[in-house]
């Protein structure tokens, strides 16, 4: 078995399976973003709860990810997905799952995202993965990776590795390119320090 950091995965659930072969993925596993279960379509956790604000995409009963109600350190492994996309034109056909069909400010849809990883980084007892990506908005690149990181450190998990899935989504025509275009997102994995 090799994983590589950087890889063409065919999918996010290709994504999920490196990090289950590396054993980031253990126990009683929580995807409190379950939406259409993309990340669990060619494997899944024996005991898994896959959670959704909308109860016809739960997998398991509906929560919201900034409220769940489950004991601290409940679930040995939380993989978190948040609407960490930022700008651009929503687009109904992709966008939706990811509940950015309609606009909001950037430093609200990041704020939504801190609030998810506080309470994922709760009821997480050991393993903590938060899908993400590194993006251009308002003319300047927001670190992502380093700011969701930063945070979920912050709330006693330490960055053990990351997993880039190459992906690309063409400029929006009509508008200038400042900086490089990101062109991958990014699986942090991070483990509860002393677990």
């Amino acid at each position: 078995m090799t994983v590589l950091a950087i890889d063409t995965y065919q999918s996010n659930a290709d994504l999920i399976i490196a990090c289950r072969d590396l054993g980031y993925i253990e126990g009683h596993v929580l995807d409190p973003t379950y939406g259409k279960g993309t990340f669990w379509k060619a494997w899944r956790p024996t005991v898994f709860v896959g959670s959704d604000i909308d109860p016809a995409k739960s997998f398991g009963p509906a929560h919201d990810f900034t409220d769940l109600p489950w004991d601290d350190g409940y679930f040995d492994t939380v993989v978190f997905d948040p609407p960490y996309k930022l700008n651009g034109t929503p687009d109904e056909s992709i966008d939706h799952r990811y509940g950015v069909h309609q606009p909001t400010r950037w430093q609200d849809r990041w704020n939504l995202c801190l609030l998810g990883i506080a309470e994922c980084a709760r009821v997480s007892r050991k393993w903590l993965l938060v899908k993400c990506q590194d993006q251009v908005c308002s003319g300047k690149v927001r670190w992502q990776t380093v700011r969701f990181a930063d945070f979920a450190e912050s709330r006693g998990f330490e960055l053990v590795d990351m997993l880039h899935y190459v992906a690309y989504r063409p400029q929006p025509e009509g508008r200038s390119q400042v900086h490089a275009r990101r062109n991958h997102s990014t699986m942090l994995v991070l483990r509860r320090r002393g677990a």
